[in-house]
């Protein structure tokens, strides 16, 4: 079997343990939409392009994207997501093997992760005002989640995110000081669409929509 055909064989066979997803592209990817029908829900597999007949290796990846936030055109509708491994804090790119022995144990472990960690997440994005609540007293940080608090959430749910983000940051110190740099340019001139530098896209959606950096940080 070409490791193409193996890849999506798996795929497939992962696809089948959550019948509530619709299957697109041989199995590389699912797709579900939320229960208000505004946010997508999906899991999508991406192939090594090193792949041989003696291994086939592939990644996971979750996203969570959202119709209304794509209207208001904040942050392309993008929620949430990102590379399995990374998501569940293991080793960014974890590559999953599937020649020879490994297939099935690969097969039943990506299944697992998913059944276990992403869709409870994705249940959690369900309820928006409990989910809002549960970010912003939880463990979870993460510069995306900022504008879906913000769109659904509002100003002052966002303002105790984004404080958050600044404490917990390794960034912190240059987050304030691009921040109050802003404050010195004309609005017209802040473009969300140059990126200084990780994170500064952020603060400046932060600054241009009236979210402020509290004093005790």
């Amino acid at each position: 079997m070409k490791p193409r055909e193996l890849c999506e064989k798996a795929w497939q066979e992962i696809a089948s343990k959550f019948p509530d997803f619709k299957v697109v592209s041989n199995g590389q990817k699912l797709k579900k939409s939320s229960k208000n029908k505004d946010l997508t829900f999906e899991i999508y597999f991406q192939a090594n392009r090193n792949n041989y007949a003696y291994s086939v290796e592939f990644v996971p990846h979750i996203a969570i994207h959202s119709k209304s936030m794509t209207k208001a055109k904040i942050h392309n509708g993008f929620v949430y997501g990102g590379e399995l491994g990374r998501l569940l804090n293991q080793n960014e790119w974890h590559w999953y093997q599937l020649a020879g022995a490994s297939y099935q144990y690969t097969v039943d472990e990506v299944s697992k992760l998913l059944e276990e960690h992403i869709i409870p997440l994705f249940e959690s994005f369900e309820d928006i005002e409990c989910n809002i609540e549960k970010l912003i007293d939880g463990d979870l940080i993460n510069h995306n989640l900022l504008y879906y608090i913000y769109h659904f959430g509002g100003k002052a749910k966002a303002q105790q995110y984004f404080n958050k983000i600044i404490q917990k940051d390794k960034l912190k110190t240059r987050y304030i000081g691009f921040y109050n740099q802003l404050k010195d340019m004309p609005k017209e001139n802040i473009s969300l669409d140059k990126s200084e530098f990780y994170g500064s896209a952020m603060i400046k959606f932060a600054y241009l929509n009236g979210i402020e950096i509290e004093n005790n940080n």
